[in-house]
């Protein structure tokens, strides 16, 4: 019998077995998780979906995707489920709301994360040099901090403005990260904050958010020189807003590139689709038996520069020589809006 056994052991060893259930030459399951649809979403995960077509265990991995379309009662009933499962291999979550859920309550699937708003405040990132636990990603650290220290540097800017959403984390993290900056550096920064729900948590209608929108900009932008417009689906999708405003006070904006093309003046942050990559090569250490604990999270590459030409004409702002030489890109237009 005690024979037997150890054969049996010997055999499961041989035979390539991994502590996920998965044997090396079967196929292996990536689950994406996002709360919502959002450009820089969008490009981290044609980034990560690159990188793992491009790698030589391709056509051993399948790649489902869930998107909760904004529901956040959908993406916990979601992230739950996916505890229990015993067919994914592998979580690629998506932004801080899916990431601070699987983190939170996945404890026996790897993770591998990316876009979180505010890294350090976001209550995934305790130590930058691994987690210790079983997910990883790739960022920033502070890359908002070191997005408008290297802009004052540039452009030698006075007084700062944003305007944000009160209870996202990433957002009121933001807003945390630069008030510490501004003593620091020696400039005044001036914010205000508006919700996207009502007291029961429901959202709003469109036409109260975008009233919401213009009264946080009235109030910050009289105020300043320059103007950081945070990453936001809801900005996104009301920049309009913003480069009326803009152009009412003839200022210079600045923030997440993903605006450069409606209006941003000068973009500076990350390149989401590069992120995504080199989570693929995370993820696919990971499934050949790295340890996610013990993967750096503040490894994010390609922080970049850019330039609206055209936005900056409309508003009266002539780019200096320092910054038109640090510009990555230089766009020469203003895409027209629906």
């Amino acid at each position: 019998m005690l024979k037997k056994c150890l054969i049996l052991i010997i055999g499961v060893l041989i035979s390539g077995w991994h502590p996920s259930g998965v044997q090396a030459e079967n196929s292996y399951r990536i689950v994406t998780v996002q709360h919502q649809t959002f450009q820089p979403y969008t490009l981290s995960l044609k980034g990560f979906r690159q990188g793992i077509q491009q790698s030589e265990a391709a056509d051993k991995i399948i790649i489902d995707t869930f998107n909760a379309d904004g529901d956040i009662a959908a993406l916990d009933a979601f992230v739950a489920s996916l505890e229990t499962r015993q067919d994914v291999d592998l979580i690629f979550s998506i932004g801080t709301h899916s990431t601070q859920r699987t983190v939170r309550e996945i404890k026996t699937i790897p993770i591998v994360f990316t876009d979180l708003g505010a890294p350090e405040t976001s209550g995934v990132i305790t130590d930058w040099q691994g987690s210790g636990a079983n997910y990883t990603g790739v960022e920033t650290r502070d890359y908002v901090g070191i997005g408008i220290h290297l802009l004052h540097e540039l452009m030698a800017f006075q007084r700062i403005g944003m305007i944000y959403l009160k209870g996202s984390p990433s957002h009121e993290g933001t807003i945390q990260k630069v008030t510490e900056l501004s003593h620091e550096a020696g400039f005044e920064f001036f914010n205000e904050g508006f919700s996207l729900r009502d007291e029961n948590n429901q959202v709003l209608p469109k036409e109260e958010i975008r009233e919401n929108i213009t009264a946080a900009l009235e109030k910050v932008a009289p105020k300043v020189d320059v103007f950081y417009v945070q990453i936001s689906n809801a900005f996104d999708q009301n920049f309009d807003l913003f480069f009326d405003c803009f152009k009412k006070y003839s200022l210079p904006s600045t923030g997440e590139p993903i605006y450069i093309t409606k209006g941003l003046v000068i973009g500076i942050g990350r390149d989401k689709e590069k992120f995504g990559l080199q989570c693929a090569e995370y993820a696919l250490r990971i499934l050949d038996g790295a340890d996610p604990g013990r993967l750096p999270m503040d490894v994010g590459k390609d922080f970049s520069i850019s330039l609206n030409i055209e936005a900056a004409t409309v508003v009266g702002y002539n780019p200096s020589i320092d910054i038109l030489g640090a510009a990555d890109q230089i766009f020469r237009e203003i895409e027209p809006t629906d």
